[in-house]
């Protein structure tokens, strides 16, 4: 009988291994979480492997970080994640690998509000991370591989550093980092080739180098690096350079870096 009964576990066992992955759910409407129990009943609601097919917002809560949110796989719309004062990170994220895959091309997006006046606006969908003051890193998006409508990392305080995100490469959308007092360097986007509109870089006053955009060779729409306090200047200039060399034709404003050589 012993024999026989472990015949039958092998069998159920090998019969398991042999199951397709069970699909995703799909969510039809979008989500605001400011609370662990958005993400409670948010998990619940998808299980353990889920897409949003709308917008996901994270804001105003209390939460440290974003755990429980492992089965998140897609968001087809924005997410945005703002002036959640005690985030210090987006772990919790790890499963997520696609953000706005329906929103479609930009031909004529909302602005955003301009970051200097009299300066074009633009960028307003995608990933946005808008004023976390206690967000260090962005250590949760290892696994992000589709990125459209753009990224703006814009107004976190304390954001030192990024993450490595190998299987980004490129983005269709802009990219604008504004105004992260502690951003140091750029390191994780390195693997980022193509950005399909601008390329925003301005007021981030920690960054001393740009070698984390050494991987971009296509912009598709204006060069915009300015006032980045540590910043050399001729640093800048060079990476303009040599985007002009790979066939660059839009815009290039580079003014009020650094002086350090």
């Amino acid at each position: 009988m012993r024999g026989i009964f472990k015949r039958v576990i092998l069998l159920v066992a090998l019969a398991g291994c042999g199951k397709e992955p069970v699909a995703p759910v799909v969510l039809e409407e979008g989500f605001v979480i400011a609370s662990s129990a958005d993400i409670a009943a948010l998990s619940q609601r998808g299980g353990p492997a889920y897409i949003i097919n709308g917008d996901l917002q994270i804001v105003g809560s209390s939460l440290v970080a974003l755990t429980g949110l492992e089965g998140l796989k897609r968001v087809e719309g924005s997410v945005e994640i703002w002036f959640n004062d005690r985030l210090e990170s987006l772990a919790g994220l790890e499963g997520l690998e696609s953000v706005g895959a329906g929103l479609g091309p930009a031909d004529a997006p909302p602005p955003l509000p301009a970051p200097v006046a009299g300066k074009a606006a633009h960028v307003v969908e995608g990933l946005l991370i808008f004023e976390n003051k206690a967000l260090c890193s962005l250590k949760g998006l290892e696994n992000l591989a589709s990125l459209s409508g753009g990224l703006a990392l814009v107004r976190n305080e304390s954001l030192t550093f990024l993450t490595d995100m190998p299987q980004l490469v490129a983005i269709e959308g802009s990219v604008d980092i504004w105004y992260n007092d502690s951003l140091q360097s750029l390191e994780g986007l390195h693997y980022l080739a193509n950005v399909r509109d601008f390329l925003e870089v301005s007021g981030n006053g920690a960054l001393h180098s740009l070698a984390g955009l050494r991987g971009v060779s296509h912009v598709g729409a204006d060069l915009i690096i300015s006032n980045n306090a540590l910043l050399p200047q001729a640093e800048v200039r060079a990476f303009a350079e040599q985007m002009v060399a790979q066939g660059f034709a839009g815009a290039v404003i580079v003014e009020g870096n650094g002086t350090r050589r």
